[in-house]
């Protein structure tokens, strides 16, 4: 039978498809994460990758046990839970899932309170673009998930809590030809590419318009790519310094940068810009007391009157 960690070697490689990247991410040897599998395809008599050209592709054998071992994964992660539900504060753990700007604004000074406070306690934050984060939670590959507040919609295996709805400006660095300019307007901004993480539909058409479409391209799988996508708050700045490219952050985020971090906030008529922020977690679903206390964190973060009073989370 195939062991868990056989299961996790099989499904690092069929996402990087490559052997020396995906045993970096396990953390293992080439050596030992190729003598691993080729155990686990002696066992089951069968070919679970093409090998050739310098890439893997699963073969119809190696799509089955990733189907079957993501199931196999949710289980365990379940049974994990249950027993870190048992358990109680004092030991097991939570999994965050937050996307790129509540990564920075709660998230991590939420889980580090909780982690002071509960010293033996396990805490993981992933940070993701909206959709993967919620998709985390829906798949019970999380706890919670902090992610844009239009992901709800069609969930309806989760339960949402909105958090707050904050403001959000424009950046560009300092000697950006735009910075330079007074009384910047929306089509100024379309020679310009945009940096940031994928947008889900519904933010893009509230915040960024006609010219969103412009700014933006649309992926394989359809959601809207930045032509400068990044991951997190620091690589776009880092992006947005090194280049030509607009960024767009929380105006709190961006008042942590003080003056002379080459950056300079935009000011454009017309164009008030926003993001709707909301917990999640699954429905039906008993939630541990570590995810309990981290929500309350979470809340107490947020600007008086910010959160509603009743909540399916938590009382």
């Amino acid at each position: 039978m195939p062991t868990l960690r056989q299961i996790q070697m099989v499904r690092a490689l069929a996402e990087h498809r490559h052997f020396t990247r995906a045993a970096n991410v396990l953390g293992v040897t080439q050596s030992a994460l190729t003598k691993s599998v080729q155990a686990l395809e002696d066992e089951l008599g069968v070919r679970l990758f093409d090998r050739g050209a310098g890439t893997l592709e699963p073969t119809m054998f190696g799509a089955i046990v990733l189907a079957q071992g993501r199931t196999v994964m949710q289980e365990m992660s379940e049974l994990v839970r249950e027993i870190d539900l048992a358990r109680g504060l004092e030991t097991g753990g939570i999994t965050v899932s937050a996307s790129v700007f509540p990564a920075e604004l709660w998230a991590p000074q939420a889980l580090g309170r909780l982690a002071g406070a509960h010293p033996k306690l396990k805490c993981v934050l992933r940070t993701l673009d909206s959709k993967r984060a919620v998709d985390d939670v829906s798949e019970g590959l999380s706890d919670i998930a902090i992610a844009d507040a239009a992901e709800a919609e069609g969930r309806d295996n989760l339960d949402s809590e909105i958090l707050a709805t904050t403001p959000m400006s424009l950046f560009c660095r300092s000697t950006h030809p735009l910075a330079r300019r007074r009384g910047v307007k929306p089509e100024d901004f379309l020679g310009y590419p945009f940096a940031g993480p994928p947008l889900s539909r519904a933010l893009a058409r509230r915040n960024l318009g006609k010219f969103g479409k412009i700014a933006l391209s649309v992926s394989p799988d359809q959601e809207l790519m930045p032509r400068v996508s990044v991951g997190s708050f620091s690589a776009m700045v880092q992006a947005v310094l090194h280049s030509d490219a607009v960024g767009w952050a929380p105006d709190a985020l961006l008042a942590r940068h003080t003056e002379d971090s080459g950056l300079t906030v935009l000011r454009i008529r017309d164009l008030a810009i926003s993001a709707t922020f909301a917990l999640y977690a699954r429905r039906h679903r008993t939630l541990s007391p570590a995810t309990v206390e981290f929500i309350k964190l979470v809340r107490a973060m947020q600007p008086s009157g910010a959160a509603p009073t009743t909540s399916r989370l938590v009382p």
